[in-house]
């Protein structure tokens, strides 16, 4: 799964997760995420939350958000659409928690049930099914939220712009002058936003995004790697080889055997 600003392909991807680690980003699902083991921190505006096994938090739609592994982890990731939250659909769109994290210790098992079940069920052949067992998890945790009304959309936040920005364009030719030039600000301006809400730089970024979608395409086709390096915005294999390499520790046909 691509983790950066998107439109899900589907209303719900589940998964258990190890060593969640994504810098800023955000998208119109909610997310849920349950600590099983080890440590993360989770990013939400300018908060960072240490998260532990037990842990939970609930992201609301367009809010952005990032994951920084602490150690090796494994984590229960949800990502689903508003249409399968009922009546939580007007909350989760109007509000947002002032602080998204739930402690262990704190959370019903039935949650955990849920989230068992969500695993199992065929969203296609039984999407009604799949709607209840979220509005289960949401029944056991909003009401714990201390939650406040959305005063100005998060579409007029710069910060916003500029991740929905890149994760639209990120294939195409993209420098820092030109992204500037396409957000109205002043790049010296821009690339502050860079280290000091995404706590990384521009070139940094922009190959999260395009080595995601590499990795994502890898599991999801038979493209040649040509084909899809050269899908994902980089000018060459050269660039490729030490973006994919300083990423994820490993070449990529070595992470392509190990699919």
């Amino acid at each position: 799964m691509n983790p950066f600003y998107e439109q899900q392909k589907g209303k719900l991807h589940i998964e258990i997760s190890r060593n969640l680690s994504f810098p800023e980003h955000l998208h119109s699902h909610t997310e849920f995420l349950y600590m099983l083991e080890g440590e993360t921190e989770l990013s939400v505006g300018e908060t960072v939350y240490p998260m532990h096994q037990g842990d939970c938090a609930i992201i609301f739609p367009g809010k952005v958000h990032g994951y920084h592994s602490v150690s090796d982890n494994r984590i229960w990731l949800l990502v689903f659409d508003t249409s399968l939250t009922a009546s939580f659909q007007y909350i989760l769109q109007k509000y947002f928690p002032v602080c998204p994290f739930l402690p262990a210790g704190t959370i019903s098992p039935d949650v955990l049930l849920a989230i068992d079940r969500l695993y199992c069920t065929d969203m296609e052949k039984n999407s009604a099914l799949g709607s209840a067992w979220i509005q289960i998890i949401l029944a056991h945790t909003v009401p714990r939220l201390e939650l406040t009304e959305k005063k100005q959309p998060e579409s007029e936040n710069l910060t916003y712009q500029l991740i929905h920005y890149m994760a639209e364009h990120f294939q195409e030719p993209l420098s820092l002058d030109s992204l500037a030039k396409a957000l109205h600000v002043n790049k010296y301006y821009l690339s502050h936003i860079f280290s000091e809400k995404l706590h990384m730089s521009f070139p940094r970024y922009l190959n999260h995004l395009r080595i995601e979608y590499v990795c994502s395409t890898m599991k999801d086709s038979g493209k040649s790697l040509t084909s899809i390096w050269e899908e994902a915005g980089f000018s060459s294999q050269r660039s490729f080889n030490r973006a994919f390499q300083e990423l994820k520790g490993m070449s990529p046909l070595a992470y392509r055997k190990a699919l």
